[in-house]
């Protein structure tokens, strides 16, 4: 899987490099080069190889000497979370590369090393000292430096290569993971990464295989002092040193087998060393040596530029176009770069204009370096200060009001610098129009927009100090002043003529005024101009006499601008009215009843013109008016009728009664609708209510009993009664007809009745009366049915419940116990047929089971007592014979229990 990561710089800062000469050698770009991003994928799972192929001649090794590597770096971006582990592989190769490369030319491979994890952002140098060094042989000149992730079973074992300037030389890419091309080595610009530079070098040292003498020193960009050194001191009988220095006099030659000297001025020098052996055998070593002092970074001064916006701390207008000069000042054969205070490197030339990262202030350090050894350098910084932009207060839109309506008004602009600045001190304001012409500071008291309506002004906020500017538009706006709508004259009763109302209805006011506008403030002004309270009190008393104007002042909330109008109070006389009398008539029906109010008017307004009558109900539903000559109350018994009386003229002045409408009740009969008496009473006396005036007592034929409350009632039939009574001043009548009616006595003409097991009794009777029934003469029913009684003999009974005479009967019920106890406690000791008591001819005849006579019972005995010839029978059932003389036989059987 191929993962593409965009990788950041990285910079190795170092004031001074050793590089071995001769015999001790670096193989590839010096670490001083900067790593920058590489734009090449990594693969999960590793299995990658990155590389790069070198000529030895190139580094000053011939075909006399042998190559020993000790040690290798690769610069890499970013390294995956788990099991990244590399190793050095060198490889011999040919012309024909990469067609000709094949893994059996391996010259040898360092020793396995795990590469911890760090994050993006953060790119390193992995330097892998080899464990066993690697030779390489006098007679190879081209070899392929191959750093080699090994393949993991962890996808997180991946790694990015970061890579250096491109400085001609090829990068070489290749895999064994098959999920990540290509599988063969392919250079990073076939691959559609031209700026994938790997960094990758190996550093060892060399043996002449040919000389016993080979010679180190030391390169020091710090000053013109360099150390010489052999490494073979055995078996020299003398040496002798030529620096190629003769201005540094006797200094310029030296014995000594490790000299020092100090050059006397920078440049190129033969050095030439001429060595003795203890042998006799003389050699001479030659070796040009460049000597550089480093290159001075001159002091850059710190650029201010103002922000772009209020509070970001970022301006994108530094201007660099004269770093690099000042730098320099005049300096050549370096290269000038350039890092942020993090040492991120930073594009070269830098961008112009320049845009800060780093609010507010942003240190850039600038490195010069000597063109032939990047190792030697020296370095300087600035700072990039984003100076703030005045902040400027926030200033509402200016209002004024259009006093004459045409869209132009004055506007005083006196406070606006001073509520800009808001007490910040060194800044100067300056007001320009909508056209952009400065408004002189004479003006800004009586300054005219220039567009109707709504015009703006543009204020430039200017810091003394750092000359930054910060604008701001503030708007004017032209306010329409509010409309006060007219308000009608606003009349008010004068009940007693004296030029005051205490009764002007102001609570409508403020609506119409307004007439729909919101946002604004209504206030009141009497006639002297002193302000009244608002709303206005409702009820208003007028304080002027009979007639008030009050000015109205509609302002408007936001603008302040107001209009007036004027509101006219006038007192009108009240109507002068009479409390009519209540009126009274008698009840028709339910509490409803028909008024004469002819004359309600009359007693209400007099003879006086010019008003009208108004009637309302209790609910002020109105009533016609006038009332209809006979009026129908609409609510029972009593009703409450409001009257307004108003001036034809102003009917908001008015006058109110009312009068109640009474139904008297009519006079109540206490009677019956009907009465009854027996034959044998002569009379029945009635009285009613003695409080009436009148009382007429008719029989059915027309003939008068009484004319007073009371009557003495005879003959059976119709009678009609008529009363009347006065009050409230009108007579009301009632009448009420009831009926006398003679009961007949009560008598039976038949009883029914069932037994033997289906007993009852039903007593039919004859009669007019309300009766009651009995079968013991103590109890009475109104049924004249009797269910579920015992066999025996009753005498029944029917009277009337007025006591108008009763009826009695005997009739016997036939039955007899289905069961007997014989056994003395006083309960069911006897069998017997219950009523036989009545039937002196009956014979009955006890049998057992198997049709034995036991005994024979007649009507007086008392019954069986269970024994047989003095013998206790025992518990079984018995059946009888039972035969009355008079022609009913029947038989049964019944159970004797002890």
């Amino acid at each position: 899987m191929n993962r593409r990561q965009h990788l950041t710089f990285f910079i190795i800062i170092s004031l001074s490099c050793i590089i071995k000469s001769s015999a001790q050698i670096l193989i590839g770009n010096s670490s001083c080069n900067e790593i920058e991003e590489a734009s090449i994928y990594g693969c999960s799972w590793g299995g990658i190889n990155w590389a790069k192929t070198y000529d030895l001649s190139s580094f000053g090794i011939n075909n006399n000497e042998e190559l020993v590597l000790t040690s290798g770096e690769i610069g890499l971006d970013w390294v995956g979370t788990w099991d990244v582990n590399i190793r050095f592989n060198i490889y011999e190769i040919d012309a024909n590369f990469p067609n000709s490369f094949s893994e059996t030319d391996l010259i040898g491979s360092s020793q396995v090393v795990p590469v911890p994890y760090y994050g993006q952002n953060n790119p390193q140098i992995i330097t892998v000292n080899f464990d066993t060094p690697i030779l390489i042989g006098s007679n190879i000149s081209l070899i392929l430096v191959e750093v080699e992730q090994l393949s993991s079973l962890s996808s997180g074992a991946v790694a990015f290569a970061g890579n250096i300037p491109a400085n001609g030389s090829l990068s070489w890419f290749r895999s064994e993971n098959s999920g990540c091309p290509p599988s063969t080595y392919t250079s990073t610009v076939d691959l559609g990464y031209p700026d994938a530079n790997f960094h990758i070098t190996v550093s060892g040292a060399t043996n002449n295989i040919n000389d016993p003498f080979t010679l180190n020193f030391s390169n020091d960009c710090t000053s013109t002092f360099r150390e010489f050194q052999l490494n073979n001191t055995s078996n020299i009988n003398s040496i002798q040193w030529d620096f190629g220095d003769p201005a540094s006099g006797v200094n310029n030659n030296s014995t000594f087998t490790s000299p020092t000297h100090d050059f006397s001025s920078p440049g190129q020098y033969s050095i030439t060393a001429t060595i003795t052996q203890t042998n006799g055998t003389t050699y001479i070593i030659n070796e040009t040596i460049s000597v550089a002092e480093p290159p001075i970074a001159h002091p850059i001064n710190d650029i201010h530029e103002c922000e772009n916006t209020i509070g970001s701390g970022i301006s994108s207008n530094f201007d660099t176009s004269s770093i690099e000069s000042q730098v320099l000042n005049g300096q050549t054969g370096v290269i000038v770069s350039y890092y942020d205070q993090n040492g991120n490197v930073l594009p070269n030339p830098l961008p112009n204009p320049f845009t800060n990262t780093q609010p507010n202030s942003q240190i850039i350090i600038a490195r010069v370096s000597n063109s032939s050894d990047l190792c030697c350098f020296t370095e300087t910084s600035f700072n990039l200060i984003a100076d703030p932009l005045p902040n400027i207060a926030q200033i509402d839109d200016m209002l004024s009001c259009d006093i004459d309506e045409d869209g132009f008004t004055i506007f005083d602009l006196t406070n606006v610098p001073i509520e800009l600045v808001n007490g910040q001190s060194n800044f100067t304001v300056e007001l320009f129009d909508s056209n952009d012409i400065i408004i002189s500071t004479a003006n800004y008291i009586d300054f005219v927009n220039l567009t109707a309506n709504q015009d703006y002004i543009k204020a430039i906020v200017t810091n003394s100090f750092t000359n930054c500017s910060s604008e701001t538009n503030l708007n004017l706006v032209v306010s329409d002043n509010p409309e006060a709508n007219q308000l009608q004259i606003i009349y008010g009763c004068d009940d007693n003529n004296d030029g005051v109302s205490e009764y002007f209805e102001t609570s409508n006011i403020e609506s119409q005024v307004l007439n729909g506008q919101t946002g604004m403030t209504v206030s009141y002004f009497d006639q002297s101009g002193n302000q009244l309270s608002s709303p206005l009190p409702n009820p208003f008393t007028n304080s002027n006499l009979f007639n008030e104007l009050i000015t109205v002042r509609v302002t408007d909330n936001n603008s302040t601008c107001f209009t007036e109008t004027t509101l006219q109070l006038q007192t009108v006389t009240q109507p002068s009215i009479n409390q009519p009398d209540n009126l009274y008539a008698c009840n028709q029906s339910n509490g409803y009843a028909e008024f004469d109010t002819s004359n309600i008017e009359t007693q209400i307004i007099g003879n006086q013109t010019g008003l009208t009558i108004q009637f309302y109900d209790s609910d002020n539903n109105a009533l016609p008016s006038p009332l209809p000559v006979l009026f129908q109350n609409t609510e029972p018994f009593s009703q409450t009728i409001n009257v307004r009386v108003e001036d034809a003229s102003n009917p908001i002045c008015y006058s109110e009664t009312s009068f109640d409408l009474i139904v008297n009740d009519l006079p109540e009969i206490n009677l019956e609708e009907e009465y009854f008496i027996c034959n044998l009473e002569p009379s029945i006396s009635l009285n009613i209510n003695s409080d009436f005036n009148t009382y007429n007592w008719l029989f059915e034929d027309g003939t008068l009993i009484s004319n007073t409350y009371s009557a003495e009632i005879i003959e059976e039939g119709n009678y009609f009664l008529m009363v009347t009574k006065i009050e409230n001043g009108i007579t009301c009548e009632n009448s009420f007809e009831f009926n006398l009616i003679r009961s007949v006595l009560p008598e039976i003409q038949q009883v029914n009745y069932g037994e033997l097991g289906n007993n009852y009794i039903e007593i039919i009777a004859a009669g007019d009366g309300d009766f009651e029934y009995s079968i013991d003469g103590l109890n009475y029913q109104e049924s004249n049915y009797f269910q579920n009684i015992q066999g025996g003999t009753y005498v029944v009974f029917v009277r009337d419940k007025d006591g108008c005479g009763q009826d009695s009967e005997e009739v016997t019920i036939i039955d007899y116990p289905k069961f007997f106890t014989p056994n003395n406690d006083g309960y069911n000791d006897f069998w017997q047929i219950k009523g036989i008591s009545n039937f002196p001819d009956s014979k009955i005849l006890i049998f057992n089971r198997y049709g034995k006579l036991l005994t024979q019972l007649s009507y007086n005995d008392l019954g069986w007592n269970g024994f047989y010839n003095g013998k206790k029978m025992m518990s079984s059932d018995y059946w009888f014979r039972a035969n009355l003389g008079n022609g009913l036989i029947f038989s049964g059987h019944f159970a004797l229990k002890r």
